[in-house]
């Protein structure tokens, strides 16, 4: 995990679902205060074609990338090279894709 990463809460390490979606919003939300529009575009597109089509799914997914922009730009924390944060997305979408393929 990067050093820009935020604490899980307690709940979502018990659900595999919340906890993939959580660190999904947190990177959108560090993205989108990096300006890394590449990968917020990759994160969305792989909500969409992963996760069932629920309103709940979405606000949760919302709700994390406001608390993770802001969390990252009051931080004042530089941005983590492209390079990182490209790999770091990858297996964000990996553990979406297999906590999500398991309660198929």
């Amino acid at each position: 995990m990067l050093p820009f990463s935020l604490p899980a809460a307690a709940d979502d390490a018990a659900d595999p679902h919340q906890q993939a979606l959580a660190r999904m919003g947190e990177l959108n939300g560090v993205a989108l205060a990096c300006r890394y529009f590449d990968q917020t575009r990759r994160i969305k597109r792989a909500l969409i074609e992963g996760l069932p089509k629920q309103r709940e799914l979405g606000q949760a997914f919302d709700e994390k990338t406001n608390e993770s922009f802001m969390a990252f730009v009051n931080s004042g924390k530089p941005c983590p090279s492209p390079a990182v944060f490209t790999e770091d997305v990858g297996q964000a979408i990996e553990s979406l894709n297999r906590a999500y393929a398991e309660a198929e």
